[in-house]
């Protein structure tokens, strides 16, 4: 068994499901676009700030509208490394594991990694592109004879189209050797608001798999109050090793918007989805979904230093698949989101969510499961040098496999997390990882596949961020 290179729990096990490429993996260094600076050099040192903005970017959905100029067009090209070394309390499962294999003995052990991203910007507000490349290797020295490559790469861009359409485009590549409960690949559904990768503990064997999305949206303007979003992604993994869990995905959304007030916006969401993947019986089985949301969307500043952002969407979700007998079965499920952000200061936030969806865990079962996932985190600055972050995640995983009888699985993470900024471009880090999952049916699980896994993980090590061209405003990130 090996583990994955990723940080921090059931993000990438949900993949989005609109037309959004997932952060590379392991880069806490954020590789935006800086903001314009046009104040006039000083000689004083200013205090950063790690206020974010609301969902819009603005405090009111009044002041969101999309801009008709763009502003000045930047150019960067930044380079962004981590350097990581660490111990885990458990490197293998030893509370019980899939069918035929035997528990085996708790293993504790070291672990170092190492990652690095190129990232390119050219643009503004209204036309941009961006291409980030990403690569790291993990080494587990008492459990892993060789250290595990992993890379992926991404590109995304955006034109107008006209004075009222905006062009969106969007595609990754990654390579990634070692499979997670809640890595990219594990599921179908789309990623809670606020939950970042998964942490680095929740590794569990080794499969090796590529995986692809390319996707297409157009953003339209209709007068002052109404927008429409049109998106299609076409996403696939195959697993090298074998044909086992290989998947490919047709996705359709398309969201309606009105501003109601200042601080409202309400409207509703469509997708539909269309594909297959290969089960442990080698059968390829199609899959098709609709889902249909309302959605209300609030945000506010009710004071100079602090803001606010809500989404609530409740709607219903239709699933055709086929059976590993060959049965089609249909079913219907509510399903919800919501999430919250609060600017609590200038340099403190808290973000929350939670979702309900339908998902499956490629590579693992053949069956569809219910999912209840929330999250909450919060962040921010303990001095001007000193950043803290503190994260909790809860997930129930429930599939029926035969009339009156549920298989159940849940998954519970937690995350905290020092930095102290040594210079604009360097910064030390300490991270705690925990993560802990039970599955109810051992039998439903392949070999090697833990029912019960308990472990937790410490990484300390140095973040690094080099501007190699262009603006230089930026330093590296606190979180």
């Amino acid at each position: 068994m090996v583990f994955s290179t990723s940080a921090w729990m059931l993000g990438a096990a949900l993949m989005a499901a609109q037309a959004q490429a997932p952060p590379p993996a392991q880069s806490p260094v954020a590789v935006q676009a800086p903001p314009e600076n046009t104040q006039r050099p000083t000689g004083r040192t200013q205090r950063p700030s790690t206020r974010q903005p609301s969902a819009s970017g603005q405090g009111s959905v009044e002041q969101a509208r999309t801009s008709r100029d763009g502003g000045p067009t930047r150019q960067e090209l930044t380079f962004t490394a981590n350097l990581l070394a660490g111990y885990d309390d458990n490197l293998t499962a030893g509370l019980g594991s899939g069918s035929g294999t035997s528990p085996a003995a708790m293993v504790s052990g070291t672990t170092a990694s190492v990652d690095g991203t190129l990232g390119y910007f050219r643009g503004n507000s209204l036309r941009s592109f961006q291409l980030d490349t990403t690569g790291s290797l993990v080494g587990y020295p008492d459990n892993l004879e060789n250290p595990a490559p992993a890379g992926s790469l991404n590109a995304s861009g955006r034109t107008p189209m006209g004075r009222a359409t905006t062009l969106g485009l969007s595609g990754r590549v990654s390579y990634q050797p070692l499979f997670s409960v809640l890595s990219p690949g594990a599921g179908t559904g789309p990623l809670p608001p606020g939950v970042a990768q998964p942490a680095p503990t929740t590794g569990l064997f080794e499969r090796k798999s590529l995986s692809s999305s390319a996707g297409v949206s157009l953003d339209r303007r209709w007068g002052r109050r109404d927008t429409t979003t049109l998106g299609y992604t076409y996403r696939m993994q195959e697993f090298t090793d074998d044909d086992y869990g290989d998947s490919a995905w047709h996705d359709v959304a398309a969201s309606y918007r009105r501003i109601a007030s200042s601080q409202v916006k309400a409207g509703a969401d469509y997708r539909y989805r269309s594909g297959e993947y290969r089960d442990s019986q080698d059968l390829a089985r199609p899959t098709v979904e609709h889902r249909v949301e309302g959605v209300t969307e609030f945000m506010g500043t009710p004071s100079r230093r602090r803001s606010y952002s809500i989404l609530l969407a409740a709607g219903v979700r239709y699933l055709e698949l086929v059976s590993a007998s060959g049965a089609t079965s249909t079913s219907w499920l509510p399903v919800g989101r919501t999430r919250l952000t609060l600017d609590v200061s200038s340099n403190w936030s808290i973000e929350g969510g939670y979702q309900r969806e339908l998902s499956l865990l490629q590579g693992v079962t053949d069956e569809v499961y219910t999912t209840d996932t929330a999250s909450v985190t919060t962040k921010g600055m303990l001095s001007r040098r000193a950043a803290l972050m503190i994260g909790a995640t809860y997930s129930n995983w429930v599939t029926t496999v035969a009339s009156g009888v549920r298989d159940t699985m849940n998954v519970y993470g937690a995350t905290l997390g020092l930095r102290f900024l040594l210079t604009d471009s360097l910064a030390a880090t300490a991270n705690y990882h925990y993560y802990l999952h039970r599955y109810s049916n051992p039998a439903s699980l392949p070999a090697g596949f833990p029912a019960e896994f308990d472990r937790r993980g410490v990484r300390v090590g140095l973040s690094m961020f080099f501007p190699l061209a262009g603006s230089t405003s930026r330093q590296v990130s606190r979180w």
